[in-house]
């Protein structure tokens, strides 16, 4: 259809070219090419009419040629352009059409030669000096590049392509003024263009998109919408240097420009809450839903953003409309291809970026939910598989998700013929690997096989010492086995070989902290904040440790680290807590009740964090509240199995992030809290959770609670 649309408008182009045809001239000698100055002094000269033009005896080859290019035949195309010069020799027209095709083809050089030629005859050939300013890119010759840009912007200030690629250099540059200044004069051109005479006269109640190809309301509209992108393109550059407030100022441009541009709306959502804007970011989503109401990345978006205010049942709806939209992709079984992949593609990313926080609130059963839609879309997926066995680990259905991650393992280990599909998240395969290997080694551990789990994991941690998942890993399996002291041993001896290795030390501090030894894993994490003072995991352990010392001094250097960590991260719920519980300790329980009630919305009823916001809400004089609040801890542990092991308490979820993947940003111990997130989608079924060392100590301390509530 795109070829078919095109052949008519060719077709004219040609005819009127070669209207103006005039005789054949001898090929001559390059001239130099005249830069944006002498373009303009040439116009206020009047100089001659440029040769655009294809001759009668060129035509068919030109057609051949364009029509091959349609094609991505582009052997074929070079082949006729080159009988077309033959006849041609000085088209400026033909010069740049070949140059096109080599661009194509890779061949720099030659395109160059070739445009050098084209400007030497036309320098007002707009599309010549875009092309030129292609190469000169590619060769990275930036300002060779600007001068070329705005050559063609003045050779031709209705075409919006040139105004794109110079925002787009200009940001590559790092030159954010002027690449805004560059959106700003495409915006201009938009309203010039869009007041002017001829696109007034176009009924107002008409459809831009049924203005005819090249009228003056087809341009008009063009340039607004390319004006608008540039806007969003210097709003993004401007976002990532944190220039928030430019950026903003950007945003409201583009949408000012395009009204109806639902990607203006988009992007601005996804800058908002990349600010953890929250509101505003799903006000906007909502209007964007309006115009595009089936939008798989739309309604995931809303889903999150749900979550992080604290909305489960919306979140739960926006989720169940994408399991819906999945359930009328699914292929038949069998079924030769339909051409859907594409739409089946954008909507298992859209479930997989909603399984993604309810894993990390701890929603496994509904994180599982999303995945397995997913699945259904694209059978075998690594990706898909790899965060269903997360939720299955989560869920504490530990012999499902070995078996899980075992199978995805595989799928990833085949030959070239068997590659698995692209990426969804962007994860590549080896990092993809790896997560899934340390995650099979740790369900292993938890379903009973700890000869197999602790072997894999001596292996994968002598492979990749230096991988933060790996090495908490080796912590997580090594404690959950009984031998502690052996994961320190090795910790410490990778230390010794591998230097002051951030993730090296974290691991060593949280394995001394396990294996009892809290004043050798004070001072590792100390020694690391030497190296790292920004390091939040680290702040966090320190912070929380002197909480419980308790001394006024000790808790006063406790706020001052965990204020630090908090800013590092802001919605860790592990570091929530300790913040919280840090002011409760120094008598500031309203703001203490508040932090704690916050890091619970982050880390849903995670037993420690529901522990501290119940001594809270018991010193704020709720004691029924607090009561709940602690059988509500209770119901969410497993029942004791084994006699309880003695630990510092800064051993649970506060000192580890418990062996979490590479890639995953998810949690497999008991709390991460990294994900964000208030709520997650429906209720929390109090078996929905894999049990983890320290709860029978956690146990303890609650019913010790309630005992004390009920005597009083």
């Amino acid at each position: 259809m795109r070829l078919a649309r095109a052949i008519p408008a060719l077709l004219a182009l040609l005819a009127l070219s070669c209207a103006h045809s005039k005789p054949m001239v001898q090929l001559a000698p390059a001239k130099p090419v005249p830069d944006a100055e002498a373009i303009r002094e040439a116009e206020s000269e009047g100089s001659a009419e440029p040769q655009r033009y294809v001759s009668a005896r060129a035509y068919q080859h030109t057609i051949a040629a364009m029509l091959a290019r349609e094609r991505d035949d582009l052997p074929k195309a070079s082949a006729e352009l080159r009988e077309a010069l033959l006849y041609d020799p000085d088209s400026s027209f033909l010069h740049t059409l070949f140059a096109d095709v080599l661009l194509r083809q890779g061949r720099l050089a030659e395109a160059e030669d070739e445009l050098r030629t084209a400007l030497s005859e036309d320098p007002l050939n707009a599309q010549a000096r875009l092309y030129s300013a292609r190469v000169a890119v590619a060769r990275e010759r930036p300002s060779e590049a600007r001068g070329h840009l705005h050559a063609a912007i003045a050779a031709a200030p209705k075409e919006p392509e040139a105004y794109r690629e110079l925002v787009r250099l200009e940001i590559a540059q790092g030159d954010l003024a002027a690449a805004s200044a560059a959106a700003d004069e495409l915006a201009q051109a938009a309203q010039s263009a869009q007041q002017s005479p001829a696109a007034q006269e176009v009924d107002q109640d008409d459809e831009a998109t049924s203005a005819p190809q090249g009228s003056a309301l087809w341009t008009a509209e063009r340039l607004r919408e390319q004006s608008a992108e540039g806007q969003i393109d210097v709003a993004r550059a401007l976002a990532t240097r944190h220039q928030d407030a430019a950026a903003a100022r950007a945003y409201a441009r583009a949408e000012e420009l395009d009204p109806a541009s639902s990607d203006a709306l988009a992007s601005h959502a996804q800058f908002l809450e990349s600010r953890r804007q929250w509101a505003p970011a799903r006000e906007l989503q909502l209007r964007v839903l309006a115009q595009r109401p089936d939008a798989p990345e739309v309604l995931a978006a809303l889903a999150r953003l749900s979550l992080e205010e604290g909305d489960p049942e919306t979140a739960q709806a926006h989720a169940h409309k994408l399991l819906l939209l999945a359930r009328d992709l699914e292929p038949a079984t069998g079924r030769a291809s339909d051409g859907r992949d594409d739409e089946r593609r954008v909507l298992s990313a859209a479930l997989l970026r909603v399984a993604v926080p309810l894993l990390g609130v701890r929603r496994s059963a509904q994180a599982q939910a999303a995945l397995e839609g997913a699945l259904r879309l694209f059978p075998g997926h690594p990706e898909l598989g790899f965060y269903r066995g997360l939720a299955l680990a989560q869920r504490g259905r530990s012999r499902e998700a070995a078996q899980a991650f075992e199978q995805v393992e595989k799928q990833l280990q085949r030959k070239q013929e068997g590659m698995p599909p692209q990426s969804l998240l962007g994860v590549d395969r080896a990092t993809l690997l790896l997560d899934v290997r340390v995650q099979e080694a740790l369900a292993k551990g938890r379903a009973g096989d700890a000869a197999q789990s602790l072997k894999r994991l001596r292996s994968l941690f002598a492979e990749h010492p230096l991988e933060d998942g790996v090495a908490l890993a080796l912590l997580d399996g090594f404690d959950r086995a009984g031998k502690g002291a052996e994961a320190v041993a090795l910790l410490q001896a990778a230390v010794k070989s591998h230097g002051d290795s951030d993730t090296l030390l974290f691991a060593l501090g949280n394995a001394q902290d396990r294996a009892g030894k809290r004043a050798e894993a004070e001072a590792t994490m100390r020694r690391l904040l030497e190296l790292a003072p920004q390091n939040a995991g680290a702040l966090n352990y320190v912070g929380y440790t002197l909480t419980e010392g308790g001394t006024p001094a000790q808790l006063e250097e406790a706020e001052e680290l965990l204020t630090r960590a908090i800013e590092e991260r802001p919605d860790d719920g592990a570091i929530a807590d300790s913040f919280g519980y840090c002011l409760f300790k120094r008598g500031q329980v309203a703001r203490g009740l508040e932090e704690l009630q916050r890091a619970n919305k982050l880390t849903p009823d995670d037993p420690i964090v529901l522990s501290h916001l119940g001594d809270a809400l018991f010193a704020s004089g709720k004691r029924e509240e607090a009561e709940r609040i602690f059988r509500q801890a209770l119901s969410r542990l497993e029942p004791l199995r084994s006699p309880p092991r003695k630990r510092g308490r800064a051993g649970s979820a506060h000192a580890s992030i418990g062996g979490s993947g590479a890639s995953t940003g998810v949690s497999g111990g008991a709390s991460s809290g990294g994900s964000g997130g208030s709520a997650g989608v429906g209720e929390i079924d109090p078996s929905d959770r894999s049990p983890e060392p320290g709860d029978a100590r956690v146990r303890e301390e609650l019913e010790a609670k309630l005992r004390s509530l009920t005597a009083r």
